[in-house]
């Protein structure tokens, strides 16, 4: 492109293009076809990111996609639990064995999503083998694409066909699992439900162990004390001399009373003499018989409840470690 100035002898000088376009006009232009090209841009764009996925999932789940089987069961935990007071129909149901447990639910949960049951699953199902049938596509089928078949990808594959979850309102725990074969995914659930079987029987039987086990404890305690309380009460009978303090005290009020029955026959009778003939020495000798009878039941009361060495006392003691 060639430019000439031009002179005017009646203007001021001036540039002008040889093909007649003016550079404000060519600017314009620029930005326009700019505008254009980020609006082309800004629409592939918003069809790559919304219209593409829709379509290659269109795409892959209605002509590539391998159909799959899955295969449902479900069951309720019931596990043995100690003795805690339950009111009402919760405690009757768990007497016949009926109650729920939701500890032994999430165990059994955890279980189910470990590597462990996977460990065992695959131990007694060719589970690699059913996860990579000829009939599953290829991004379906185990191992997929990029990824190797070890055992922590067959895990995540695991994660992604087997799923376990628990009603918290009933307890039910359901297992569903996905395969490319009917009986392959019936074969997994069943697999998983006699492995959450044992699992429970296991946790049942240790349960039942450390129940009997504490109860021999107690047992055991509960008869050294039994022992000990014995040796204790051997040993206050022999430094008393006494078998038991209980049954000397009920020998003592009988004597009480029967020597207070005395002392009222002996006053009536002094009583009587004393009407029939007042100076008369047999009253005189029975007043003395009613002293000595009185001074014993005194005598007898202080031994039967006084000072440390009474009987009270004794029983007191001997009842206690009888307790």
């Amino acid at each position: 492109m060639r430019v000439s100035l031009l002179e005017a002898t009646s203007g001021p000088s001036r540039l002008e293009i040889e093909d007649g376009t003016r550079p404000d006009a060519d600017s314009g232009s620029l930005r326009s076809a700019f505008g254009l090209r980020t609006k082309r841009m800004l629409r592939w764009a918003l069809i790559a990111v919304f219209a593409a996925p829709t379509i290659l999932s269109a795409v892959y789940y209605g002509l590539l996609a391998a159909p799959r089987y899955e295969s449902e069961t479900q069951f309720i935990v019931r596990g043995i639990h100690g003795n805690r007071a339950v009111p009402g129909l919760e405690s009757l149901m768990q007497a016949i064995g009926i109650a729920r447990s939701s500890d032994d639910s999430n165990v059994v949960l955890d279980y189910l999503g470990s590597r462990d049951a996977v460990s065992q699953l695959e131990a007694a199902l060719p589970l690699r083998k059913f996860f990579g049938r000829e009939e599953a596509d290829v991004l379906s089928r185990f191992p997929r694409p990029l990824f190797g078949d070890s055992f922590e990808r067959l895990y995540w594959y695991y994660g992604d066909r087997v799923k376990a979850v628990a009603d918290p309102d009933t307890g039910i725990i359901t297992i569903k699992a996905q395969a490319f074969r009917p009986e392959d995914a019936q074969a997994i659930t069943r697999q998983l439900l006699s492995q959450a079987e044992v699992l429970v029987n296991g946790m049942n039987v240790r349960l039942e162990t450390d129940t009997v086990r504490a109860a021999e404890t107690v047992v055991a305690e509960a008869t050294s004390a039994v022992m000990e309380a014995h040796d204790v009460v051997t040993r206050f009978r022999n430094a008393q001399a006494v078998v038991d303090p209980s049954q000397n005290a009920i020998a003592q009020l009988n004597t009480i009373s029967d020597l207070s029955g005395q002392v009222d026959r002996v006053l009536a009778q002094i009583a009587e003499s004393g009407k029939m003939a007042p100076s008369s020495p047999a009253t005189v000798a029975l007043k003395a018989k009613a002293d000595a009878l009185t001074a014993q039941i005194a005598s007898e009361q202080k031994a039967l409840a006084g000072p440390q060495s009474a009987v009270a006392d004794k029983v007191s003691v001997y009842e206690r470690l009888i307790l």
